[in-house]
């Protein structure tokens, strides 16, 4: 048995696989548009001509994002059910889900994205307010 001439078999079906995939990516319309993904590469110094990379970028950003988003829906659901625990005695009605900034840094920073709060965001309602007005 020759194990260059398998090596290469299997080499040539992942050449054939990529090959196959880049081909099917002309006919996919990915949710971000090839106009933003170019945009972002050329503000990084990296212009393509071939559309089939633009889309790859595009689906891998998408993969990024749903794996995003659905990360901060587990953090959202883990940080709702911990409030309901402590308010045993209330019944909760109101079953939405309230993502807040907390859920998508817990989930960005899984990634090792770190974001940081501006100063200008509010934290409560009567952030910013004057203190006679807090008193209202």
């Amino acid at each position: 048995m020759n194990h260059g001439q398998h090596s290469n078999e299997g080499r040539h079906d992942d050449d054939t696989a990529l090959s196959d995939f880049l081909a099917s990516l002309m006919d996919y319309t990915p949710t971000i548009p090839d106009e933003l993904v170019e945009h972002y590469l050329a503000k990084s110094g990296f212009q393509c001509p071939d559309v089939r990379l633009i889309r790859l970028v595009a689906v891998a950003t998408q993969k990024f994002i749903a794996e995003v988003a659905s990360d901060a829906l587990q953090q959202c659901k883990a940080r709702q059910s911990a409030v309901v625990k402590d308010k045993r005695d209330k019944q909760q009605k109101d079953k939405r889900l309230i993502l807040t900034m907390e859920d998508l840094s817990k989930a960005l920073r899984e990634y090792g994205v770190n974001v940081k709060h501006q100063e200008y965001f509010a934290d409560s309602p009567s952030t910013g307010l004057d203190p006679a007005s807090k008193e209202d």
